[in-house]
C-alpha cells in the first residue's frame, strides 16, 4: 500500500498535460493555418489543369464542334421564344442568388462568422478557397476562349468576361455546396443536412437555367461552369479537409 501511495504525483503530470492540450489549441488557433504547402501546391496544381482542360474544350466548341454550337443556339433561341414576364422576373433572382454582387459581400460576412463562431480558419478557407480556384479558373478561361454571347436579346448588363464558361453556375456550386459541408461538419440534425443539400444541390441549376433564359450563356457554357465549380470545391474541401487546422482539431479530439 506504501508504493500505492508515492507513485500517484508523476503520473498525474502528463495526464494533466494531455488534458489542457485542447484548451491550449482553442487558445492560439490562429496560429494554425488551415493549408499547408503541400495542400496549397496541389490547390494550385489543381487550378492550372482544370484551366487548360477548359480553355481546350472551350476552343474545340467554338472552333471544330459545329454540332455543339447550333445546339446551343437552338436551345437559346427556344428560351428566348418562351419568355414572360413571370420568367423574367423568376430567373431574375435566379441570376442574382450567385451574381458578384450578393456572393462576394455574403462570404465576407459568413467567414467573418464562422472565425467567431469555431475559432479556427477551416470553415472560411473552404468557403473562400473555392470561390477563389472558381473564379481564377473561370476568368482565365473567359479571356482566353473568348466565346460570344447567345444570339438572342440579353435581359442583363454583359460583363467584360466572355460568354463560356458560365461564372455565375460555377460560383452557385461552389458558395452552396461549401455551406452545406460546414453544415455537414457541425450538425447531425437531420432537417439542417436535409435544407443544406437541397439548396447545393438544386441552386446551381436553376442558376445555370436563369444565366441561359436571360441571354448570357449557352447550354455549353453553364455545363462546363457546374464542372468547374464541382472541382473547384472538392478540390478545396481536399487540400482544407487534410491541412493543419482540421489536424489540430482531431487531435485534440482524441486527447483525454
Amino acid at each position: 500500500m506504501a508504493g500505492v501511495v508515492k507513485n500517484p504525483a508523476p503520473l498525474d503530470r502528463p495526464v494533466a498535460r494531455d488534458a489542457d492540450a485542447p484548451t491550449e489549441a482553442r487558445e492560439h488557433w490562429w496560429k494554425v493555418p488551415p493549408v499547408d504547402r503541400r495542400g496549397l501546391t496541389i490547390w494550385i496544381i489543381g487550378y492550372v489543369v482544370m484551366t487548360v482542360v477548359a480553355i481546350g474544350v472551350g476552343l474545340l466548341i467554338v472552333h471544330e464542334l459545329h454540332d455543339v454550337r447550333s445546339l446551343d443556339v437552338r436551345v437559346a433561341r427556344w428560351l428566348f421564344r418562351h419568355r414572360t414576364d413571370g420568367w423574367d422576373s423568376v430567373t431574375w433572382c435566379g441570376s442574382m442568388i450567385a451574381d458578384a454582387y450578393v456572393k462576394i459581400p455574403a462570404a465576407a460576412i459568413l467567414a467573418v462568422f464562422f472565425l467567431w463562431r469555431w475559432r479556427r480558419w477551416s470553415e472560411p478557407a473552404l468557403l473562400v478557397g473555392a470561390l477563389v480556384l472558381e473564379v481564377a479558373a473561370f476568368t482565365t478561361s473567359s479571356f482566353v476562349v473568348d466565346r460570344g454571347r447567345p444570339p438572342i436579346p440579353r435581359l442583363d448588363p454583359v460583363p467584360p468576361t466572355g460568354s463560356f464558361p458560365s461564372g455565375h453556375a460555377a460560383a452557385a456550386v461552389a458558395f452552396y455546396g461549401a455551406i452545406a459541408i460546414i453544415v455537414f461538419w457541425h450538425t447531425h440534425n437531420r432537417l439542417g443536412r436535409t435544407v443544406a443539400v437541397i439548396a447545393a444541390v438544386v441552386i446551381p441549376p436553376v442558376v445555370g437555367a436563369s444565366r441561359m433564359y436571360r441571354g448570357m450563356h449557352n447550354l455549353t457554357d453553364v455545363i462546363v461552369g457546374l464542372l468547374i465549380g464541382i472541382i473547384s470545391l472538392w478540390l478545396t474541401w481536399l487540400v482544407v479537409r487534410r491541412g493543419p487546422a482540421m489536424r489540430s482539431l482531431d487531435s485534440s479530439r482524441r486527447t483525454p
